[in-house]
């Protein structure tokens, strides 16, 4: 029951500080070179296991290693931001106990005897943790600039003995075979060697003098017996101070709902449907949802089923009955044990003229299109708060076959 849902942006840039959720993608897969003459890059190009960082005394020939050595050191990625710092690179910019939600990484810089490189701190726990718990999953060393890193101070080398400053094009592929992208910018030429999306190792080769001066080294893979943190258990204070309204308001807005019988303030706790009755279906004892996260789950009640989505509030794992239902819906279809109704009284069977007649007086916004009317207070407030109504435009267009209501917002 440890689905997770990882909700995310890919983000520009490596030399700024943001937080930025980790996104599970489809896998790409490498392209295999055809040549004969690369028959022994791509059998370097087979999968392989982190390793600890400080056992590695000299560089693979296998890119998915995702190995580096700056200066003395080699470095295997993803690797502890201990072990990293250790090495002489200390934070720039931002404090060690910033915090990194969970899931996500948190784009930072390092600097070293005045060089500078850009890194990604990423929490691969259940919990939000400081970036000095945080592993350290890529490193992005320029030289292209004088604002980079100086090669001269500290040489750079890649796995298959490729080195920034002085590799081509060619000894690149020579080393790796052909590249799973490779992209023609006006300056550079990038070229892309790819296990999954946050597997890979971008590589610039500039064309002033057609030599790599940029690289970027990514690996969000977990680690062997990574330790992802403990779920806690006890009742967080955003659910503790939850209270069960006494009735329904008069504003088809307002979030407080009748579902099957009983008052709920959306967003309510999953332990004030339990409270009512519902039981929460095919989970094991142990469930959680991780920090700020997101879970589908069914719960029964009257021997009616029904899917619920529900969030984490927190920053830290709770489990399943401390987190939040945000939405609730109910049409026609459904047995006539469920049922919805919204504050003003708004139900199944509604007319949509009383109901655009309804957003109209309170001065609420509202889209009328594909059989569904939206309506909402603002454009900015659509996504989080919403009521919606469907009707079947084939067997009665005028009147509501199923009701939605969505409030992701605590009061």
């Amino acid at each position: 029951m440890k689905r997770k849902m990882m909700i995310a942006l890919l983000m520009a840039g490596s030399l700024c500080t943001v937080s930025v959720p980790v996104m599970a993608e489809e896998t790409t897969e490498v392209q295999e070179s055809a040549d004969a003459e690369n028959t022994e890059s791509a059998e370097n190009t087979e999968e392989a296991q982190p390793a600890d960082p400080q056992a590695s005394t000299t560089l693979s020939d296998n890119i998915y290693d995702f190995q580096l050595k700056m200066g003395d050191d080699i470095c295997q990625f993803p690797m502890t931001y201990e072990a990293f710092t250790a090495l002489g690179w200390q934070l720039s910019g931002v404090e060690e106990d910033e915090n990194v939600p969970s899931n996500s990484y948190y784009m930072i810089n390092f600097e070293k005897d005045g060089l500078k490189i850009g890194a990604d701190a990423i929490n691969l726990g259940i919990n939000e943790v400081p970036v000095s718990q945080c592993l350290i999953g890529s490193v992005t060393v320029d030289a292209s600039s004088s604002y980079g890193v100086d090669l001269s101070k500290m040489p750079v080398e890649l796995a298959g003995g490729i080195q920034m400053g002085t590799s081509t094009i060619d000894d690149i592929k020579a080393a790796y075979g052909d590249p799973s992208d490779v992209y023609e910018g006006d300056y550079y030429t990038q070229m892309t060697y790819s296990k999954d999306t946050y597997e890979r190792v971008e590589l610039y080769v500039y064309k002033d003098d057609n030599t790599l001066k940029k690289i970027d080294v990514r690996n969000f893979s977990e680690p062997e017996d990574f330790e992802k943190g403990e779920v806690d258990t006890s009742t967080p204070d955003v659910v503790a101070q939850y209270q069960a309204p006494q009735e329904l308001g008069s504003d088809m807005l307002d979030p407080v709902v009748e579902y099957c019988g009983d008052l709920y303030q959306l967003p309510a706790p999953v332990s004030a449907f339990e409270a009512n009755g519902w039981v929460i279906q095919d989970a094991s004892d142990d469930a959680y949802v991780e920090g700020g996260g997101l879970e589908f789950i069914d719960m029964m009640k009257n021997n009616q089923s029904v899917s619920f989505s529900i969030y984490n509030k927190t920053s830290n794992a709770v489990t399943l009955s401390n987190c939040f239902v945000t939405e609730l819906q109910v049409g026609n279809y459904d047995s006539d044990s469920l049922s919805l109704k919204l504050s003003g009284g708004y139900t199944l069977g509604a007319a949509k003229s009383d109901l655009i007649a309804a957003a109209q007086e309170k001065g609420y916004l509202y889209d009328d299109k594909d059989g569904y009317l939206t309506i909402y207070a603002s454009e900015d407030s659509k996504i989080d708060t919403r009521a919606q109504f469907w009707f079947n435009e084939n067997e009665d267009p005028d009147t509501a076959a199923s009701v939605t209501y969505k409030n992701y917002n605590l009061q």
